[in-house]
């Protein structure tokens, strides 16, 4: 395993993490950084290789292919989404649930025909209801899983938000319309509207007012959003722009 150290003073942590072997380097400029990193990786890959077919067919043959599939959490959740929509016999399920964990509840309206009246009363009409629960338990799962597995940072940030109101809104709206304010960095996208509490359902409903906060902090960083006095929420959020600015940067360093 290699550690680097990130700092703005290379000569002053140059003294204390040359004590421990681990370290790598010591480095300021977050695209040596990057460089660094993905050589580290690219020589792993290389020594480790494919995963051998035979370590699959073993764990196949000893039934636990099918048991590591039924622990998937989103997979289980998704089962419980089929079965609150009673969709288990459907001939279009795939494709409705599909469409639902990319778009929201909002996206079962094109579906209407398909499904027993009071099943869609029930979940179009209940806010509190089976369908909403599930979805909020399937979106607060992506978030960990495949947002925050590397990313430690965002896992902690979401523990610390999870017990406020606006985290509940903030799930309960991605639940309703799915992907759709994700844009193109889901986690820069949950960061803003947790931090910033102004952010709450009227804004999306105002003309282009989320589309302008995107454009202004994803291109003139945190200072067109004001001054945080709130150092926490200053770097959540530099953090949160890292990841958006981050395939950018591996971009440029493959030129």
């Amino acid at each position: 395993m290699s550690i680097y150290v990130y700092c703005m003073n290379k000569e002053t942590n140059e003294k204390w993490a040359s004590k421990y072997t681990k370290v790598k380097a010591v480095v300021v400029q977050l695209d040596e950084l990057i460089s660094r990193i993905m050589t580290d990786h690219n020589i792993k890959k290389t020594i480790e290789g494919p995963l051998s077919t035979n370590s699959v067919t073993a764990r196949a043959e000893a039934g636990k292919f099918d048991d590591v599939a039924d622990d998937d959490p989103l997979k289980l959740v998704k089962n419980e989404i089929i079965r609150v929509l009673d969709l288990e016999e459907h001939e279009t399920k795939d494709e409705i649930i599909n469409d639902l964990l990319e778009n929201g509840r909002q996206s079962l309206s094109k579906y209407k025909q398909e499904f027993a009246p009071k099943v869609y009363k029930a979940a179009m009409h209940e806010n509190d209801g089976p369908l909403i629960k599930s979805l909020k338990k399937y979106f607060e799962q992506l978030w960990k899983i495949e947002y925050g597995s590397s990313n430690q940072w965002f896992i902690l940030f979401l523990k610390e938000y999870k017990d406020t109101v606006h985290y509940d809104s903030v799930l309960k709206r991605t639940a309703e319309y799915g992907n759709k304010y994700s844009k193109d960095s889901p986690i820069l996208s949950i960061v803003l509207q947790l931090t910033l509490e102004s952010i709450d359902d009227t804004f999306f409903d105002e003309k282009n007012a989320f589309n302008d906060l995107w454009c202004a902090i994803t291109s003139n960083g945190l200072k067109s959003v004001g001054d945080f006095s709130n150092k926490k929420k200053r770097s959540v959020l530099l953090q949160a722009l890292c990841e958006y600015h981050r395939p950018k940067l591996f971009e440029l360093l493959e030129k």
